[in-house]
């Protein structure tokens, strides 16, 4: 039915009216899919491709759906320490697609519950949202008993243990892999640290093998040399008479004086030479040369199996500097398993004062809700009678369990709204009208109450008027705007009742018009002659009447001056 509409609700309480079928449940139903309720193509107007609906939020910085904003990791629209939210959903209308946006990002619709808990709430028959909820129901009492801190404190102690638990839990799987690991590392460490090597040893030992591999060769060779060095007209004779001549005939020639002394260096080099030859000659030692082998083939296979991994495979070092580096990193990671070990007891310890104080604030908080659920139970009987149900009962139930976020109890909303009925749990026997009555007189007696920026900014009430009239239905439309002023939020109520929409600070219609055989809804504001004109629609059927219009403007007077 709807092919465009907008609605900029202003704050305070406003009012949604028209005739039964012109749209006001589109309306309502627009609002619960932004806030991640189920599509159903069904809601496409005839012959569109998709139905889009946007809605823009602005809240407090600090407020609860900042924080899941900053979860997700979606970007705040900040302005004079305000944030707008702009939240985007599409249905597609041959029921495969449809996407959701927050802020212009991607979303999946749980997060668009997740955020819109804290954003809207709606109290009505097919609405899973409001005082239905356990959490809502928590954070409802928490409001009455002055607990709202306590329990958030609370939440965040828990939050921090789970978060402790989860670290330890981690940890504690994976000694057996540790223990494994430590062990290996410390057979690795001591097997390389026996070998003893030292930096330049593997060269060392390539030379003195190869040496003594070629000892034989080598020391024919040398021997070779030395004769002719030394041997019969071998350089030392032959340089030592040329040195005999030269000096000679320099006594007789001055100028042969440099010549003498080079051959006189000559023949000392020579000597040298002869004698670093003599000291070269190495028998061979075939058990040298097994123990020098046997000495390399330690580092060949220690750097195979501790020089070879990915730090070490492009590292151009020497083979057992390879090995002495894995050795290095060996013993590091032996000190990080080893304390591993003492940080798991620190993480042991730390678990226990957290548990101990989240159980201490739990059962503060017990204390506090247990006294104060009886209290509520009461009030809100007294507030029920105000809203045309006089003889509902209502019960707050705690039952014990195991420490949570959200205490040491479950609670339970349960009521009966007509005699001889037993309490039952809200969300299952309450209907759609009484239902919102319920939780309009909790909001009444929690809504100056509660304690930071968590809660809902804006409640959307259906089907408020349900069995109510007369007497009873400007209670309900009272109530409704003193809940917007004490509260601060924006009330949006849907309503038939002229006597309720009367008190509403601003009203909206929604008009059904039929163009071109196809039906279309729109949604105005109206303010001065045109609301007369609706609330005597709303009271007679005919906006025209004299009489109607006197008791629409009679209403008006009596909403304006409460």
């Amino acid at each position: 039915m709807i092919e465009r509409a907008e609605l900029e609700l202003r704050g305070g309480c406003s009012t949604l009216t028209g005739e039964t079928g012109a749209g006001k449940t589109l309306m309502v139903a627009a609002l619960g899919l932004l806030l991640g309720g189920r599509s159903d193509r069904a809601l496409v107007r005839q012959g569109a491709p998709e139905a889009l609906i946007e809605g823009r939020f602005v809240v407090p910085s600090g407020h609860g759906a900042a924080r899941v904003l900053a979860a997700h990791g979606i970007e705040e629209e900040t302005s004079e320490g305000e944030i707008e939210i702009v939240v985007t959903r599409t249905v597609a209308g041959d029921g495969k697609g449809g996407r959701a946006r927050v802020n212009g990002r991607l979303v999946t619709v749980a997060v668009l519950g997740e955020l819109g808990a804290h954003l809207v709430e709606i109290a009505g028959q097919h609405e899973s949202q409001g005082v239905g909820a356990p959490a809502r129901q928590r954070a409802l009492l928490d409001a009455f008993a002055g607990t709202s801190a306590l329990a958030s404190k609370l939440a965040d102690a828990v939050g921090e243990a789970k978060r402790v638990r989860a670290n330890l839990d981690a940890l504690a799987s994976s000694e057996r892999e540790r223990e494994r690991e430590l062990d290996l590392l410390r057979y690795e460490i001591s097997e390389i640290t026996k070998a003893e090597l030292s930096e330049g040893e593997f060269a060392r030992l390539a030379a003195d093998a190869d040496r003594l591999e070629h000892a034989e060769s080598i020391a024919l060779a040398l021997g070779r040399a030395i004769e002719a060095l030394d041997g019969e007209r071998g350089a030392a004779e032959t340089i030592g008479a040329a040195l005999g001549e030269v000096s000679a005939a320099a006594e007789k020639d001055p100028a042969l004086a440099e010549v003498t002394m080079r051959l006189e260096a000559a023949s000392l080099e020579i000597a040298d030479i002869r004698s670093d030859l003599g000291r070269g000659l190495v028998a061979p030692d075939p058990q040298a040369l097994e123990e020098t082998r046997a000495r390399l083939d330690v580092i060949a296979r220690l750097t195979r199996k501790y020089g070879d991994d990915e730090e070490t495979a492009a590292d151009a070092r020497s083979p057992e500097e390879r090995v002495l580096g894995y050795l290095d990193r060996a013993r590091k990671r032996v000190d990080e398993l080893e304390n591993a070990e003492s940080s798991l007891g620190d993480l042991r310890a730390e678990l226990d004062r957290l548990l101990d104080n989240a159980e201490r604030l739990g059962e503060e908080l017990t204390a506090i809700r247990t006294e104060a659920a009886p209290r509520l139970a009461r009030a809100l009987e007294e507030k029920l009678r105000e809203l045309a149900l006089p003889a509902a009962r209502f019960e707050v139930a705690l039952k014990p369990r195991e420490l949570f976020e959200g205490g040491m109890e479950t609670i339970e909303f349960r009521v009966a709204a007509n005699p001889g009925e037993s309490v039952r749990p809200v969300a299952k026997v309450a209907s759609g009208g009484e239902l919102s009555r319920i939780a309009l007189g909790l909001h009444l007696l929690t809504s100056r109450r509660f304690e930071g920026e968590g809660s809902a900014r804006t409640m959307v009430f259906d089907e408020v008027d349900a069995g109510v009239g007369g007497q009873a239905a400007q209670s309900v439309g009272r109530a409704l705007a003193d809940l917007a002023r004490a509260s601060g939020a924006q009330v949006l109520l849907v309503t038939h009742l002229p006597q309720v929409a009367a008190f509403a600070d601003h009203h909206y219609r929604v008009l059904k018009e039929s163009t071109n055989e196809r039906a279309t809804a729109l949604v105005e504001r109206v303010t001065g002659p045109e609301r007369l004109d609706e609330l005597s629609r709303m009271l007679a059927g005919m906006p025209e009447s004299r009489r109607a219009r006197e008791h629409a403007k009679e209403l008006l007077e009596t909403a304006s001056a409460r």
